[in-house]
């Protein structure tokens, strides 16, 4: 198969975006990219495409390509969009943008085979909740993703949806019986719903073998009601961020250089008066709300995207992504 280069950057409505990009011929490497935004870091993930997974994107491309639907790149307001440019050796570079495939069309086919390349089980640590959130726009995100750890790990999709309960329920029974599991809750932010609706506990909690929690911190007390022994839940602290690596106090997002300056100099009464200014809260919220931003700004950084400061080129994926072609 001759030398092929695929670049995707993609536009979620509402999640931070990303960039792929695959190249090699018989065989190739894949490497998914953010960029640092607000105070989110810098993100990137590389894993080796074989031979079947090459033949697929090239296939899925070029067919994508030549029945071509001006269709494809009528924009909505709630899904993501995406550009990229297909680029096999020994022909000029083809350019597309699109948005938010149907299912069975030839665009989620080359989508597809592109997501193939970062299986969930193997894209763990600080690309796992970006890939999530972007293959979740596709329809590829599995609700419930095993882990091939050990303990083996049980994680449940931010994205999953109650019309996925039965088949959630049925692979938590399909579980061997021997082995200790940790469920990783810690993407979930509305715990109470997901365990409601489409998360089976009961099966868990009758186990033989250990059942370790990872959840938010929020989240403790609820697991606690529903039964499970607090010595096995593992809390983890997890800020709020907006889309655009903002954090996101009491519910408001905060985005005024001048109030992460109070905040990083621990202004805590300049900063209550900035929060009751600007989001017209009652002195107790502000109060509460600067505690919070003043120990956000103890633990996170501000990255350069978003304050002014171009990224450095080592950390952007070029894309150069003329969308002019298609």
């Amino acid at each position: 198969m001759p030398y092929f280069d695929l670049r995707l950057g993609f536009a979620p409505s509402f999640e931070r975006g990303g960039a792929i990009r695959v190249e090699g011929d018989v065989t190739g490497m894949a490497t998914f990219e953010a960029d640092p935004t607000g105070f989110l870091p810098g993100l990137v993930c590389t894993l080796p495409v074989d031979a079947g997974g090459m033949a697929a994107i090239h296939a899925s491309c070029s067919a994508m390509l030549a029945g071509w639907d001006d269709n494809w790149s009528q924009e909505g307001c709630d899904g993501i969009s995406f550009g990229g440019t297909f680029a096999p050796s020994g022909a000029l570079p083809q350019h597309f943008s699109l948005w938010s495939p149907e299912r069975a069309s030839l665009p989620h086919a080359m989508i597809s085979a592109v997501f193939n390349c970062f299986p969930p089980e193997r894209c763990s640590g600080v690309a796992e909740e970006q890939l999530e959130s972007i293959r979740s726009y596709f329809q590829l995100q599995p609700p419930l993703t095993l882990y091939d750890e050990v303990p083996l790990r049980l994680r449940l999709a931010p994205s999953a949806h109650r019309v996925d309960a039965n088949e959630i329920e049925t692979r938590v029974r399909a579980l061997p019986d021997h082995v200790d599991v940790i469920v990783d809750l810690s993407g979930l932010e509305a715990i109470q719903r997901a365990m409601a609706q489409l998360f089976p506990v009961n099966l868990l909690l009758q186990r033989r073998h250990a059942v370790h929690w990872r959840v938010r911190s929020n989240a403790v007390d609820v697991l606690v009601k529903l039964g499970v022994d607090p010595s096995m839940i593992v809390s983890i602290e997890r800020a709020q961020f907006s889309d655009a690596g903002y954090p996101v106090v009491l519910g408001c997002v905060v985005r005024s250089p001048d109030m992460f300056s109070l905040a990083q100099s621990s202004e805590r009464v300049a900063l209550v008066s900035a929060f009751r200014s600007q989001f017209c809260m009652t002195y107790a919220d502000a109060a509460r709300a600067a505690v919070e931003l003043i120990g956000f700004m103890k633990t996170h950084r501000r990255q350069s995207l978003g304050f002014g400061e171009p990224v450095p080129d080592s950390l952007r994926l070029p894309l150069n992504l003329d969308t002019q072609g298609k």
